[in-house]
């Protein structure tokens, strides 16, 4: 009961149903309120703040915690006695940094590990980087003065230069044919249709990098298949396949190609009525089948 960790969400400060206007603060919540809020967790260079320290000024604090000065003081004292934060001596940039006190809370990673902040940072990242795609794509379509439909507003050379961004092991795209066009633009409007065309350019691409990572998408099945930009294209429901695991596990091996307990050429997508099946689908794709 007494071990691991939970996350603390910083803007349950600000929660209007947690929040007790002129509540005077525990002992509990000042010590939280240092490690959560004045302790923001990144590198601050405009305020001359690293990762961990924070500047208290006692009047502020008595604020906050509805407490007086020297209560503010006597606590700060105690945090201190007990190597809980430490006073950092350095020359502050600013002056308010001198007159509040300059402190870093010890052992700080353990409150908030490093790789957290980095694994926010790179999710928010990523999701920026699809605006910037999606802005750009837009802007390039409106200086064409194509028909301003929903649809319209997003090129579909989107998708060819998404795989192309996260394709290091998956056939090429050589040309971007009318044909595939076309279906890019079909996977477009119906992204937009259902009102998650952010979404379905994120799945899209994690799709992508997924399938690279999958042995029998990659290649290794008994035919050496590999998914290629096409098959991703072609309709609505392969890049869900991929994320949701429909390939996952080992790929066929040479004397396991019609059943078993290991995976061979079938997918739920691709039966035909009555539980028979082809080796191949129309499009000439070899079938799969996932372990049961």
């Amino acid at each position: 009961m007494h071990r691991g960790y939970t996350c603390l969400w910083r803007k349950i400060w600000s929660n209007a149903v947690l929040t007790e206007p002129g509540r005077r603060f525990s002992r509990l919540d000042a010590w939280l309120y240092i490690t959560n809020v004045l302790a923001a967790g990144k590198d601050d260079q405009a305020a001359g703040l690293k990762r961990g320290e924070f500047t208290a000024s006692i009047r502020k604090c008595a604020e906050c915690f509805n407490w007086s000065i020297g209560a503010v003081q006597r606590f700060l004292e105690l945090l201190l006695e007990n190597s809980m934060i430490m006073r950092v001596v350095r020359e502050p940039i600013h002056s308010a940094i001198q007159e509040a006190g300059h402190f870093i809370v010890c052992n700080y990673e353990t409150y908030n590990p490093s790789r957290n902040a980095e694994r926010y940072t790179e999710r928010y990242a990523e999701r920026y980087t699809f605006k910037e795609v999606l802005k750009e794509s837009i802007n390039k379509t409106k200086d064409t003065r194509e028909p301003a439909s929903a649809g319209a507003c997003v090129s579909p050379k989107i998708l060819p230069e998404l795989y192309q961004q996260h394709n290091q092991s998956l056939p090429e795209v050589k040309a971007l044919t009318s044909e595939r066009l076309k279906k890019c633009r079909s996977r477009i409007n119906q992204a937009v249709s259902d009102g998650c065309l952010e979404q379905y350019l994120t799945d899209f691409a994690a799709a992508v990098k997924k399938a690279q990572q999958t042995p029998f998408l990659r290649g290794e099945g008994t035919r050496g298949w590999r998914a290629s930009f096409d098959w991703f294209v072609a309709n609505h429901v392969n890049i869900y396949a991929v994320l949701e695991g429909k390939y996952d596990g080992p790929a066929a091996g040479p004397n396991n190609g019609n059943g078993g307990n290991h995976a061979t050429d079938r997918t739920d997508y691709d039966c035909e009525p009555g539980g028979t099946s082809t080796r191949r689908t129309s499009r000439g794709d070899p079938i799969y089948r996932p372990r049961q």
